[in-house]
Formats: structure tokens, sequence, C-alpha cells
């Protein structure tokens, strides 16, 4: 910069007046001058006040000549040895009372010429402080200590007059500037020696230099003279490490105020200890702190220099030690060289703090980066972090930071040499997954990009870093020993190009040399591998079948800053694969890895798992790729593809000894990724081969919605094209498809056939979908059982995976390792339940409802299990023991204990729970989902409107109710759990009168359970249907014959006394009843009643004797041959109602009386006809019985911000990314909400069929606002769970201004809204002690709120509860987005909280606000190349990392929508775990029919309630 200047650094001898001083001293002998120097410096000293008490007395020296003669007597007195350290001492103070001139306020002591002209007698006096600094030589501490004191009190003393004198001229400041960089040179240029002065002073005197220059930049600019001095000076020192130490200091503090000016006070700020905060000073210009950060950056030339010792020793005090020592033979040998790898180390880390400082990243401080280990900057850690891994309040970089071309034109030259350093550019490629111990690849006509060179640096490159004290010779210096510098130099380039913006383009000429750096960087050729491989070695040998991995220094740095190098659109990155897959071998999976100092091995594991994810899509998606490996000079290509094999076997390898729960979790979602894109690469793979497709990528995203229903032809075919507009109404395919039909005989064929073996699977082909499938059921399960279930998260995300794994649809799949899955499974729930009680929380129960749901979804997925009898038996078993307690065979050869021997006691009411819920999936919907009514409901979509229209013999009109319709019911709860409708009336179907003339007893039952709706309609039969088809009578079957001989018919008078008993006298007891006679003479009231009496009984004989004359005289003329034998009219009154009861056993007396156990009868008959009864009815139908969920996705073109043009973008098909539309068809299905009998993101359109509106056209051109749920969304459902998706689009007008959802309000109350997490107060511990059943003065379970709203019935019902409680207040306001981003930048401006009034669904709390709603966010990206760039937001609660998706995954095309749907079911699922007041939808079903039977129930004894069953209910 200033090679064209003259240096003003003069030769040491010409500085300091040297020729006066040296007349003074040639004069007079040494003793004279002695005695003359040491009387005049005590007699000045004396008058300064500083060693008697009083006031400084005023000096006698008045004129120049006087101080021409003592200033060079006291200049001489400065050079005296350490010896006469009082005559130095008193020659100080002299000195520094005399520069009080230049102050302020001058002390009296100073004469009266310095007072006249003080800058010049100052530049005299500053000249001769130089020989207070000047070595003396060798000497003991205590001497050097002495002139510590004396040179620090001289610094003081410039540094403060530098500071506040109002009147240096330029000449003093220069003289100044001219004294601090000659005494520096004094002190620092020499070798570095034990126990010498510049050692002691090297800090100080650096310090006070560079403050002093800052100061002079300000008042009196250096001209470039002295610039170049200051540069050449400072190259010279450069074996001193508080050069490199203040050289960072002070560019941090310029760097400050650099960026503060530049970027503006948003930028992240770079943090000052107290002592730094005004280095700086503050009337120095914005355009003079970018010229002193500029020459300051580069004031000690390249730092790399500092690698090469030969470099750094060729200066002429090297030069002269080696002359004058006998040890030293050459400069580069001296043993203060020894220091130049930690000065290099610390010169990169100041890069690389500069470098964090302009790429915005917080909390940069000089602290922090001497604290900090190597290579590790706080962007890596941060972004490494399990804790801060979903949540970004604080943003890694700053959105207004420099692009990558900027910085690397100011500090790419340094970085990238510093890079290559020791770096052999002809090295073999073969080598390059080999540890390279020496550092080179044999002989090459190229010489290493290093100063070291020849045959002793590659003797010494073998050895490892010295740890015997110096000796007086080098020993053992190595280029090994820069490998920290290097690996910090790396990390920093990784940081600059992973800063990449979308769009932005980075100069290709940087690009290759960055590749090129990272191949070498990536090379294992450390010499801390060669010692670990060694140690791994000698451990191995001890420990057999252990092993150890190793990581280099550099290749750490690359990993850790370098985690989104394949997340970015960086163009050849592709080229890097084979060498990072090299290092991840040596990382990943090994159990013991040696990781370089201060870096933690859980981090450098994470940064390898966190590259290797977004490595696993290339090999499937670039399949024909062949890459040319950096620095390959052979020709030689890898086919990517060809690698697949090794990152699957890399994965599984990492998976068998991950200990850590954040990266178990992130390779647990790369698994399943891997069999998921594994499995439908192959299916569209197939269908190319066969033409079923004439564009081999159309629709690949929209099949992902398929693996919803396993046995739905319309949903399950990857063939269909039409999946992802399906037609609004379109009835739904056969339950069955044939494909699946042969898959599923396939694989219970190989269950039936096979033997079960808790072995390791084998197979053919390791590269295969099936394969693939088998390992991760195999590695998963085993490692779930043995070491994964202890911890929640990482057991939650295994058993998230196999439900994944459980929907996939493999061509061939296993039934015998479908049966292993859930066999282990409930192995799995069996060790959770059976810990000891002491280990049982919250956390624990979490993870065996988690195991619960898996199984229900492989049994569903998988009905041919049931088939299997030990699988059945194994099911059922699981199910017993979450329901009681306990099993009640433990044992084959035990007896097994009967379910009224056995104590109900459950893990928790959770658990229970969930068993029950598995237990209604194997009795209702294996082998039966998806049902006659489809995907969208479990229940029958018939109710009581809708049977009453259909019935023939019930005349409704078109306007019925529902208050009405439910008068021609019977209501009746049987076990406090179970509703049944009983209509009593035949249906208008075959079975009516016109059709067959003798119709049988018929009832429709409409029975509403925890589980769901079904209708059901029962004929009393005495025969099968079949055989009662037939007639049995024929029409005239004649007359039977008489008989005769009847016999002879005695007329008898049946005696009820004896005769006897007339003969027995009577006794007084017979007396005691007085006769009928003597009391109606007594009484006249009693003789009245008696004639009365005698009327009744003279009529009744009449009547009688009649009745016996006709009866006499009719069978008198039997037989009669016009008599005919007349069948008898049909029954028509059955009270079919009462005949259903009677046969199930609910008509008992038993079951119409309380018991011990429940207050409520088995048997209860509910009053229809009271207020709110069809209100209730209707509250309990829209109560589903499945999950519901609501994902609402989002289109951000780059650079938006604003809420409504965000909206604004889905409206038109042209203004979205053009595989937008077949993402939002991977997430599920098109339903019109307004005949679609499921979830439909709002609570208005839900569970209802209405009629289509006419004024709402579909437009087909959309882009994706057609879903924004006022006609259409997208739904998925499978048997447990429901997901509608919803895309949010600007409101059209309303022409009456009205909301669209303006009849949703009320709705929004009174639906069940605890389908998310709350803050509940509850606690397991009560959880598991209280039951469902309750007291009859109980009541509302859900909340007095809704009880209020839906019926007034006064304050009897305020204070009933039912079982666990929760409040319908105390729902988890969860929101999930979906957001598509064209610039990925935009996910840290995203404005989630102005969305929300968008993501209404009407189960929101009353008490629900913006700033509470709990939002998660999946950011998708898309890549250049085709790939998805994915990014996690908002998963900072307990149970967070929902899988599969991972934060900074990268995903293919054809699985992104099954990834980002279930990745959003798993987040819903895990925060209703987390929730303490959650309740499954069947327990929310079975405590509102509870509800129900306390409002409404008929308060009947029994006879009445028999009774009641022959009334009509119209009656």
């Amino acid at each position: 910069m200033f090679s064209d200047w003259p240096s003003e650094l003069v030769p040491q001898q010409g500085w300091g007046d040297e020729a006066a001083i040296s007349a003074f001293k040639d004069a007079v002998p040494w003793s004279v001058g002695r005695d003359f120097v040491a009387g005049t410096a005590k007699h000045l000293a004396s008058s300064l006040g500083l060693t008697k008490p009083g006031p400084p007395i005023r000096s006698k020296i008045i004129h120049d000549k006087q101080l021409q003669v003592l200033m060079p007597a006291l200049g001489y007195g400065l050079s005296f040895p350490l010896s006469e350290i009082d005559i130095l001492r008193d020659c100080v103070s002299v000195y520094c009372e005399w520069l009080s001139a230049l102050l302020p306020n001058p002390k009296s002591s100073v004469p009266a010429p310095i007072l006249s002209d003080p800058n010049h007698y100052a530049r005299i006096v500053i000249n001769h402080f130089y020989y207070l600094f000047v070595p003396r030589g060798a000497q003991g501490p205590d001497v050097i200590n002495r002139q510590a004191v004396l040179c620090h009190r001289v610094l003081r003393t410039l540094q403060n007059i530098a500071q506040n004198s109002p009147c240096l001229s330029e000449d003093t400041w220069q003289t100044l500037l001219l004294f601090l960089l000659h005494i520096n040179s004094a002190l620092l240029s020499p070798p570095t020696v034990k126990e010498d002065a510049g050692e002691q002073l090297c800090e100080r005197v650096l310090s006070v230099l560079f403050e002093t220059w800052l100061l002079a930049c300000a008042r009196c600019f250096p001209p470039p003279p002295l610039w170049n001095a200051l540069r050449e000076s400072c190259q010279r020192w450069r074996h001193r490490a508080g050069l490199i130490d203040q050289w960072n200091r002070i560019n941090f503090a310029l760097t400050g105020k650099l960026i503060s000016f530049m970027y503006g006070p948003s930028f992240p700020e770079i943090k000052f200890s107290e002592d730094d905060l005004n280095i700086i000073p503050s009337t120095m210009s914005r355009d003079c702190i970018a010229q002193v950060w500029y020459r300051i950056l580069h004031i000690i030339g390249n730092p790399v220099d500092l690698s090469r010792h030969t470099v750094i020793s060729k200066t002429p005090a090297f030069l002269k030690y080696a002359i004058s020592s006998e040890l030293v033979i050459e400069p580069s040998q001296h043993p203060c060289l020894q220091m130049l790898p930690s000065i290099f180390l610390s010169a990169m880390k100041g890069v690389s703090g500069l470098v964090d400082a302009f790429l915005g990243v917080p909390n940069i401080s000089l602290e922090n980066l001497n604290q900090k280990g190597h290579h590790l900057s706080s962007s890596s850690s941060l972004s490494l972090s399990s804790e801060g891994r979903g949540e970004d309040s604080t943003r890694l970089l700053a959105s207004g930071r420099a692009k990558c071309n900027s910085i690397l034109h100011l500090f790419g030259p340094w970085l990238f040499e510093a890079a290559l350093i020791n770096c052999n550019m002809q090295a073999s490629v073969g080598s390059q997954h080999k540890t390279d111990a020496s550092g080179t690849a044999g002989s090459g006509s190229r010489r290493p990009v290093s100063g070291f060179g020849g045959e002793s640096s590659r003797k010494s490159s073998d050895s490892s870093v010295p740890s015997e004290p110096q000796n007086d010779r080098l020993a053992n210096l190595s280029p090994q020993h820069f490998q920290g510098g290097r690996a910090e130099a790396l990390g920093a380039l990784c940081r600059i190009f992973c800063s990449k913006k979308t769009g932005e383009e980075i100069l290709p000429v940087y690009l290759a040399r960055f590749y090129l750096a990272l191949h070498q960087g990536l090379r294992q050729t450390d010499a801390i591998v060669t010692a670990h491989q060694e140690q791994a070695s000698f451990t191995s040998n001890k420990y057999q079948g252990s092993k150890i991995g190793t990581c280099s220094e550099t290749a750490a740095s690359i990993l850790v800053n370098g985690v989104d190098l394949f997340r970015l659109d960086l163009q050849g990155v592709v080229s890097l694969v084979p060498s990072v897959l090299g290092v991840l071998e040596g990382v990943l999976p090994e159990a013991e890895v040696h990781a370089p100092p201060h870096l933690p091995v859980p981090l450098l594991r994470r940064a390898a798992t966190h590259v290797l994810l977004s490595i696993l899509p290339l090999p499937l998606h670039f399949q024909g790729l062949q890459v040319k490996e950096v620095g390959c000079s052979s020709g030689e290509r890898v086919v990517l593809s060809h690698l697949r094999p090794q990152l699957v076997n890399l994965l599984s390898n990492a998976l068998q000894v991950e200990t850590d729960p954040a990266n178990t979790q992130m390779l647990l979602g790369g698994l399943l990724f891997c069999v998921q894109d594994a499995a439908l690469c192959e299916v569209m793979d197939s269908i190319s081969q066969h033409n079923f497709s004439a564009d081999r990528d159309h629709n690949i995203m929209s099949s992902g919605a398929s693996d919803t229903v396993s046995s739905h032809g319309d949903y399950n075919s990857l063939l269909d094209d039409s999946c992802e507009t399906l037609p609004v109404g379109d009835s739904l395919g056969p339950v069955g498809s044939s494909g699946l039909s042969s898959t599923t005989s396939a694989s219970h064929a190989t269950l039936l056939s096979a033997t079960d073996t808790d072995g390791p699977p084998s197979f053919e082909d390791p590269d295969s979908a099936h394969a693939l499938f088998v390992r991760a059921i195999y590695l998963v399960c085993h490692r779930l059982i043995s070491s994964w279930k202890s911890d929640v998260n990482v057991s939650l995300a295994g058993l998230e995976l196999l439900s994944g794994l459980a929907r996939l649809s493999i061509a061939e799949q296993d039934g015998l390792e479908c049966k292993r899955a859930v066999k282990w499974l409930c192995d799995y729930i069996a060790y959770q339940c059976s810990r000891p009680a002491r280990l049982h929380s919250k956390d624990l129960h979490s993870t065996i409802v988690a195991a619960f749901h898996c199984a229900s979804v492989w049994l569903v997925a998988h009905p041919y299990l049931l088939h299997d009898k030990e699988c059945l038996g194994t099911i059922l078993e699981v199910i017993e023991l979450g329901i009681s307690g306990s099993k009640s065979q433990v044992k084959s050869s035990d007896a097994p204990r009967l379910k009224h021997e056995k104590e109900l006691k459950p893990a928790s009411m959770r658990v229970r729970d969930s068993a029950e819920a598995l237990l209604s999936c194997v009795l209702s919907q294996v082998g039966t989902f998806p049902s006659v009514c489809g995907a969208e409901s479990l229940s029958s979509l018939l109710d009581e409107l809708t049977l009453l229209r259909h019935c023939n013999t019930c005349d409704v009109s078109d306007q019925l109710t529902r208050d009405a319709a439910v008068q021609h019911f019977r209501y009746f709860v049987a076990q406090n759990s179970i509703m049944l409708a009983l209509l009593e009336q035949p249906l208008g179907n075959h079975q009516a009168f016109v059709s067959i003339p003798d119709p049988q007893p018929t009832v429709t039952a409409l029975i509403r359970g925890p589980f769901g709706r079904v209708a059901w309609t029962l004929q009393l039969r005495h025969l099968a249907r079949h055989k009662s088809s037939a007639k049995l009578y024929t029409v005239n079957p004649g007359r039977p014959l008489p008989m005769n001989d009847v016999g002879i018919k005695h007329n008898v008078n049946p005696k009820y006394f004896p005769d006897s008993v007339e003969r027995i006298p009577l006794c007084k007891a017979d007396k005691s009843i007085p006769s009928l006679e003597s009391v109606m003479m007594v009484d006249e009231k009693s003789a009245t009643e008696h004639d009365k009496l005698l009327q009744i009984l003279d009529h009744q004989i009449a009547f009688e004797d009649n009745i016996r004359r006709q009866v006499e005289r009719e069978i008198t003329d039997y037989p009669d041959v016009e008599t005919e034998c007349v069948a008898l009219p049909l029954c028509h009154e059955f009270q079919t109602a009462r005949l259903l009861l009677s046969h199930f056993g609910f008509l008992s007396l038993d079951s119409l009386q309380e018991s011990v156990e429940s207050a409520v009868p088995s048997l209860v008959a509910l009053d229809c006809s009271m207020a709110g009864f069809a209100k209730d009815l209707e509250l309990l139908d829209t109560t589903n019985n499945r999950t519901i969920d609501t994902g609402h996705v989002f289109y951000v073109r780059a650079g938006q911000t604003n809420p409504h043009e965000i909206l604004s973008n889905v409206v038109s098909s042209s203004s979205v990314h053009p595989h937008f539309l077949e993402f939002l068809g991977g997430l599920g299905w098109s339903v019109n909400v307004h005949q679609h009998p499921g979830w439909t993101g709002h609570v208005s359109t839900a569970f209802t069929v209405t009629t289509l509106p006419q004024d709402a056209p579909f437009d087909v051109n959309h882009g994706g606002s057609g879903f924004s749920g006022r006609t259409h969304v997208l739904y998925w459902s499978d048997a447990l769970s429901e997901m509608a998706f919803v895309v949010p689009s600007p409101a059209p007008a309303q022409p009456n201004n009205q909301p669209a959802a303006a009849n949703s309000v009320n709705m929004g109350i009174i639906i069940e809204r605890s389908d998310g997490s709350g803050g509940g107060s509850g606690s397991e511990k009560s959880d598991s002690l209280h039951s469902y059943e309750v007291e009859v003065d109980q009541g509302s379970s859900i909340s007095s709120h809704t009880s209020q709203m839906s019926f007034g019935h006064g304050n009897e019902n305020r204070n009933r509860k039912f079982g666990r409680q929760t409040s319908a207040l105390s729902c988890g306001d969860h929101k999930v987005y979906i957001v598509w981003l064209e610039s990925f930048e935009d996910s840290y401006t995203f404005p989630a909280n102005d969305l929300l009034s968008e993501t209404i669904t009407g189960r929101e709390s009353t008490s629900w606000k913006d700033k509470e709603a709990c939002i998660y966010i999946i950011f998708i990206h898309a890549l250049t190349n085709g790939l998805f760039r994915i990014k996690l937001q908002g998963q900072n609660a307990k149970l967070s990392m929902a899988g599969p998706l991972i934060d900074g995954q990268v995903v293919s095309r054809r699985v992104l929508g099954t990834l980002v749907r279930q990745t959003a079911l798993n987040m819903c699922r895990r925060k209703r775990l987390e929730s303490d007041s959650y309740q499954p939808p069947h327990v929310r079903r079975k405590l509102r029919i509870q509800e129900m039977v306390q409002k409404y129930r008929y308060e009947m004894t029994e006879p009445e309630f028999y009774s009641h069953l022959f009334t009509s209910p119209l009656c």
C-alpha cells in the first residue's frame, strides 16, 4: 500500500538526540558524568514536590541555554544501567513534570522556556525517553520490573498528553508516533527471550502505540511515510503474540464503528468491554474511520505468513541473533517461533471474527473470540444448538448483510491461502478418504502451498505437537501445527458461502477456489488423525470389537460451519459429495469419536447429521448424474446414484450408535425420508416402464396423498392423474382394489407360512424400498426397546417413524416383518407399563399413548395381521393390560384370571383411553376402513331426519325439524355410554306392506357411542332370512276330522271343605268375629252397603248364567260342516323397542336399578320432549370421533411482508411456483365443504351436508385460492385422524356486507375445542385415580359455559362433574402454518401473527388472543436444482422436534406433500400429548352422553318404566 513511500523509521543509533548526549558523555569521565547527572537530577526532582511534602518549588531555570546544558545530562542519565535506578527515577520524574507544559494546566515547576515553547522541548524530551526503553541485556526479573515501572509511568504521561493536550503541533505528533515506533522496535524486534523487557512490556507498549495512533488519525492524520514505517515495524514484530492481540482489538473497534454507519443501527453490533468502548475517538469522521480501518487491517501484511517461520524470521534482529548465538544456526530455528501456531490461530480468529461481524452474526465480541474453541463460531453454535433449533427469536445472520462477493473481495485472498497451506494440489484423489499423516502425497512437480518444503519438513510433519519445554533450538514445528488456524479459515469461508441469499450470484472463481479448499480440508491429513488411529488401534486390541472414529480439525470445522452447503443453490456443490461422504464415515458410524479440542462430540455429530440429511435426496434426484470430483486429474467420474447404498448404510449405522436425543431424532427423520423416497421412486419407475404416464414427473407430488387409505382405490392409486382435482361429490370406489388385494393376500400368506424369529432380517437387494422398509423396522424397534424407551422425545420420534412406515404402499410387503413390528410395539407397551411406580410420569404415559396409536395405524394399514392367531392374541393382551392394568395370563402356563377377579388399576386414565381406542379400532375399523360412507366419515350419515323422510308409514313434510323428528323415537342410554334412538316404524324399503303381506317386527336403531354413530334395522324373525322366504302353509289347510269318541262327561260339583266341618262345635275364638247379621242390625250404613253389594252379585250371577247358556248352545251342534278353520289376523303391535331391549338383556330388574359401582342404572330412558334435547343431540353428533386438525397454507413471494399481498398470491396460477399446486395435491384431496360430512377447517361448514350455493363458481385457474374453505378445501383422513388444509385468500365482496362465516359464531362456542393442549392444572397422579363412573348428582364435564348456552335449567347442573376434568377455555389455540417461500430469507420476516385472523376455525377458546397463539410453521423453499429446503419454527415445547421433517432438511419433490402432512399431524399430536387437560375424542363423546343422561333422564319406577315401553312415543 505504501511501498512507494520512504519509511521514516531511521536506524535506532540515530534516534534520541544521540549527538548531544554523545558530546556530553565524551567530555567528562564516567564517574564525573554520573555524579553530575545524579546531582542535577536529584536537585531538579526535589523541587517537584514529589519526595517532600508541600507545594512544588517554582523553577529557577529561565534561559534556554540552561536547558541546553541540563537536558543532555538528563538524557544521558536515562541511558544509565538499571543498577542506577534512583538516577533513572529522578530523570523520569523531571521530564514527566516538564511535559505537563503541553496540558491546559501545567505544573509550577516547569521552567519558563518550556512554557513558552512546549512543543519544541517536548520533542526533545520524547526523544530522550527512548533510552529508558532500550533493553539493557540479560537482567534479573527484579531489575526488569523496576525498568518496567518507569516505562509504564512514561507511557501513561505520553498517553495523557496525547489525549488532553490542546496544543500539540504536527511535528510533535509525528515525533510522538516515531518515538512509539522506535521503542516498540527496540523491545519487540529481537526474538523473544524469557524474562526480557520486551516480553513484559509487549502488551503495554503496543496498546499505547495503537491507541495513540488512532488519536493522531483523528487530530493530525499521519503522513504516508509514517504509515509505511508502522507497516514495516509490525511485520518485524509478528513473532510476538501481543501484536496480533492488539491488532484484533483495534480491528474489532474500528469494524464496529464502520458497521454502525454503513448498515445502520438495526445491524447487530459488536460487543466491547468497558476498556475498549472509547478506544476510537469520537471526533473521528466516517471517512477517516474507513481509511484507518483498511490501513490497520493490512498493517501486519498477509496473516498467512504467520504459518511460515522462514518468512517471519527474515528480519535483521533474527539474523543478528543467529550470528551471535552458538546454538541457532539459521534465523528460522529460533525457539520463539514455537509460538507461531498459536499466533497464526489468533490472527485467523480475528479475521474470522471480522467476517462474522460483516455477516451480522449477533453477540460478536473479542472476549467470545478468545474464549471459544477452535473453528467454532457463534453462528454455527447457535444454528446447531438443540435449544434454539425451531425458534428464531434471534436471527443468526442480518438481513442487510454484505454480499458474499464483497466479503470475499476483502478477506478472500487471506482465507483461501490460509485454507490451502501445506496442500499438494497434485495429491491423488484415491487417498482422500484415507488418513495421510504426512500431509503430502508423494513426489510432485508442484510445490505445496506452504512455507514448509524439503525433506526436513516432510520428516517433521510426522510428529505431533511438542509437549516438552522449549530448548535453544527450534524442534518439532511442522505444518500440522498450523491446522488450527487453517481450520479457522475454512470455517470462515464456509460461513461466507453459507450466507448466500436466494438469487445471489457468487463469482465462479471464488466457487472454484472454495471447492478446492474444501476438498483439501476434508482430506484426513492431520497428525491428530494418526495419533487417534494409534490410540483407537490400542483400544480395539484391549477391548475387542470397539471402534473409534476420527475427524481432523479442518474437516470438523467444515462440518460445523458448513451445515448449509448442500441446502443452497451453489453451482457445482454436488462435486463435493464424495469428499464429504468420506468424512461422515469417520464421524457418524462410530460410537466414540476423537474430535478436535474444544469441540463437543455431540455438536460435531449433529453437524455431520445435518450434512447427511441434506445429501440424502441427491442420489435418487440426480440418478444418472456423473460427478467429477474436485482435484481429480485422472478424469474418473462418480455416478451419484452409486453412492446411495453408502449413504443408507451410513444412516443406519449412525442410528445404532447415536446417544444424543436431538441427533437421534434427526436421523430418524432422515431414515423415514429414505424409505418413502425409495418407495415412491420405485412406483414412479414402474409407472414409467409400463407407459401409464406420458410425463415421468407429472403429478408425482400429488401421489403423496395416497397413503391415506390403504384399502381405497381412488385415494391409493398412484396411476390416477385426477387425484389432485377430485370432482366434488364423486362416489368412492370399491372398498378393495385388485392391487391391494394381491398385496394383502401375499402378505397374509407370508405371515401364515413364516415363523417369527428375532434375528436380523436378511434380504438380497439392500437398496430397494422393501429392503429399507425391513431394515428400518428392525433397527427402530430394536433400539426403541433396548435404549430409547427412557427418552420421551426419541421414543415419540421412533413411534412416528413406525407410523409412517405402516402407511407406505410397498409392492413386496413382508407380512412377517409387519407382524414383528406389531409384536415389538406390544412388548414396548408392556415394558413401559411394568416399570416401577416411581418411574411412572406424564412423559412415560405419553409414550404409551403414542405406542397404542402406532399399533392402531399398523392394524388399519395391514388388516391381515389379525388373521394370525398369535398376533391377535398379543394385541388383545396388551389392550387388556392398558384397560385393566394387568394381564389375565402373565405366562402361558398360568391359569387365566377372570374379569371380576382382577382389580381395575390402569397405569393412568390416558393409557386406558388409548387402549379402549385400540380395541374399538380392532373391532370396527380394521378391515372395514374406509366404510361405504367413504374416508370422510367413520359414522353413518343417517340421522333422525333422514330416517323419517324414508319411512312410508310416517307422513312427514319437507319442513320437518329436528325437534319434531326426535319425538318419533324412543331414547335410551345403556351402560351410561351408549345412546339408543329406536324407531318402531318400518322403513320404506323391501319390507314395506305393499311388497310383502306379512312384514316382520321391525325396529330401526341409531346407536351413538363413544366411537361414532351407526344405524341398524333389526327384524324379529323365527327363521333365517333365506328360509323364511318359503311358504310353510297352504291357502286352505282343510278341516280336521272330528273325534266322536270323546268319552263320558261327569258333572261333579267340587267341595272346598269336608262334610265334617259342619259338625265341629264352635269355640270362643270362633265367636270373637261377629256375624254379618249382627253388624247390619247395629250399623245402618253397613246395612246400606250390604244391600248394594248384594245387587252387584245378583247382576254378575245373571250375566254369567247368560254367558254359560250361550256357550252351551253353541257347542251342542259340534261338529258343524259350515264351520271353517280361519287363520287369526296378524298382530301389528309388537312394541319392537321392548323386544329389542328384552332380547339384549336390558329389561331385567337389576338393569333398571342403581348399583354400588355406578349411580346410573344400566338402562336409562331419556325424555326427548324436554327443551334443548335436539340441540344437545346435534352437539353430540358434531363431536367428532377422530382428532381434527387444520393446516393453513400460504405462498410468499420474494420480499413480501404485507399480509394482504401474501393472501393475493394464490388468486391466479400464474403468480405461484409451478410445483406449488402439485404440492397442494400431495397434502390431500379436494372436497366440497357443502357436501363434505367431515372436518372442513371451520365449524360453520363441518360435519354437515347442505345444498350447494348457486353463486359460488369454482375457478379452475386458481393458484390455491380454490381451497380457501369457501367452496373447497384439501382434506386428508385415516381411521384415527382428520386434517383439513386451507389456503387463505382475499375475501370476495359481500353484497350484504356480511362476513363469510357470520353464522359460525355460535357454533364456534358450542363445538368441543379441546383437541389441542392447554395450560390445565391437572396432574398425572389425579389422572390415574379417577374413573368415568360418576354420581347421580354430578353434571356437565365439558364446561358449565357450554351447558348454560345449550339449555337453561337453573343451578342444579352447575357443579356437576364427570371423571377427568377439562375446560373449554383451556384448549390449545395452536396453529399450523405451511409457508411456501420464493426467497428463504423471508422466513425471518414472515408476519405470522398478522395472519392469525385468516386462520380462525371456530374452535378457539373465548379468551383466545393473537399474542397467546402457539404457531408452528413449516417453511418450504424450492431450490433451483428441483429439491426443497425445509425450515421449522415454533417447536420450543417440551415434546419438541416432531418429525419426520427436520429443520434444515432437504427433500425431494415426490415426497414433499406426504412428509409435510405427516409433520403437521405429528406437531398437533405432540401438542395434545403435552396437554394436561386434553381428552381423546371418544372420551368427549362419552362425557356428552353422560351429560345428557343427567339432564334428560326419565325419573320413573320400574313399573312405570315397563308401562312406558307399551305406549307410543308420540302419546
